[in-house]
């Protein structure tokens, strides 16, 4: 295994940043603008599930109401995704 995909599968911020890329590439993850720069919804089907997740932007920085990022207060491949398109960088 290339030595940089392991070390991401051993990082869960990278882990959950590949997650986020391979979901947009595939077509699993797509992301809309609910209001401009504060926040989006986030269709996922990666569970197997069709889900909405919002993501919002604030002065206290990003926050999903996935359960991923409710249990853990990091962000989650919902957040990372959006970043990607809004900011072109997780």
């Amino acid at each position: 295994m290339d030595k940089r995909i392991e070390k991401a599968a051993q990082d869960p911020r990278l882990a959950r940043a590949m997650r986020a890329m391979i979901g947009m590439a595939n077509g699993q993850l797509s992301v809309e603008s609910f209001i401009p720069d504060r926040f989006w919804s986030v269709f996922s089907t990666m569970s197997g599930k069709p889900h909405e997740y919002m993501v919002a932007k604030g002065g206290g920085g990003w926050a999903c109401d996935c359960p991923d990022y409710q249990k853990r207060h990091q962000e989650c491949k919902h957040i990372l995704a959006v970043k990607l398109l809004v900011e072109g960088r997780v």
